[in-house]
């Protein structure tokens, strides 16, 4: 069980440690990434040993932010000795991938705003209300009295501008909009964060006509699912927006895409309307919030998918 902790005890606990590893959850979207570097950059302007890591491929639509090149991803025989082992973004352990057998920290310290942690961390500063895990390291950042640069305020911005859906979804609040704005003073452009993350290459949208071929409704059109097999994963591709494809489809509750990156993986990730999908990912040893949430599933994809699916459609007996 973790330790609850106040925004000021993160802080110090961070502030305490001289080599940190820094660790974005696996199937990376922009909220781990863009906070995870932005921490990064504070910590290494104290003057910080801090090593980046995901147990993932990311996708080159986030080339733009500052320092995505320090990612590396551990090997299973690696060990590395750290003070504190900082995950970002991840409510529960297997999110992190295998960092937490690579790493032997002095403790372990969970940022997140996930209403669905496990509380596996020795530490946790949890803020469910929170848009995003950028906007907590906005706030964390000022509680250490961190000096704001372009580099880090673009990487918060990137982590709210994901997370809220370009400040469209239910998520975004009043204090959203007053931290983006704040953002801008320290150098944040819009366009370049915009332009980029908007940006579809050839490639992309070629993979995204094939997936839509596979578009599959149930339950009288209240669940939408797409696939996206393992021959046609490309690892360089991001297919993170593709759910929104079945998900605005009229009529529809739930939808669901399910990807094979690896020969007994699945990743499935969820998205509704009303229904509380966190819940269905949790049951799988994932999470995530009540409209958008995530699993991984260790087996094949059409095994994955018979499972799910069952307990997706049970919601609607």
């Amino acid at each position: 069980m973790s330790k609850n902790c106040s925004l000021a005890e993160t802080g110090e606990l961070l502030k305490a440690a001289k080599k940190l590893v820094i660790v974005s959850h696996v199937s990376p979207d922009g909220d781990t990434l863009g906070s995870s570097l932005a921490l990064m950059h504070a910590l290494r302007a104290l003057g910080k040993d801090v090593i980046m890591n995901v147990d993932d491929d990311i996708s080159t639509v986030y080339s733009f932010l500052p320092g995505i090149q320090e990612y590396r991803r551990f090997g299973a025989d690696e060990t590395i000795e750290a003070d504190l082992l900082v995950i970002i973004d991840a409510s529960s352990a297997d999110r992190a991938g295998n960092a937490m057998e690579v790493v032997r920290p002095g403790a372990v310290l969970n940022i997140d705003h996930h209403k669905t942690n496990t509380r596996f961390a020795d530490y946790l500063y949890l803020d469910s209300d929170a848009a995003a895990t950028a906007e907590i390291i906005y706030a964390l950042l000022l509680e250490m009295g961190t000096e704001f640069t372009t580099d880090i305020a673009t990487c918060i911005y990137e982590g709210i501008y994901t997370d809220t859906g370009s400040f469209k979804y239910s998520n975004t609040t009043s204090k959203t909009m007053e931290t983006a704005a704040a953002l801008l003073k320290h150098g944040v452009n819009p366009s370049l964060v915009s332009d980029n993350m908007e940006l579809r290459s050839r490639s992309q949208v070629e993979m995204l006509r094939k997936v839509l071929e596979t578009l599959t409704f149930l339950k009288d059109g209240k669940i939408a699912y797409i696939e996206i097999a393992p021959e046609l994963y490309d690892r360089n591709v991001d297919t993170d927006a593709f759910i929104s494809y079945p998900r605005y489809i009229e009529g529809v509750e739930i939808a669901l895409l399910f990807k094979q990156p690896e020969e007994n993986l699945t990743r499935v990730s969820f998205r509704s309307k009303e229904i509380d999908v966190a819940k269905i990912a949790v049951s799988f040893g994932g999470g995530g919030h009540k409209k958008a949430a995530g699993c991984s599933i260790y087996a094949p994809m059409k095994e994955a998918e018979k499972i799910v699916l069952q307990a997706v459609e049970d919601l609607f007996v």
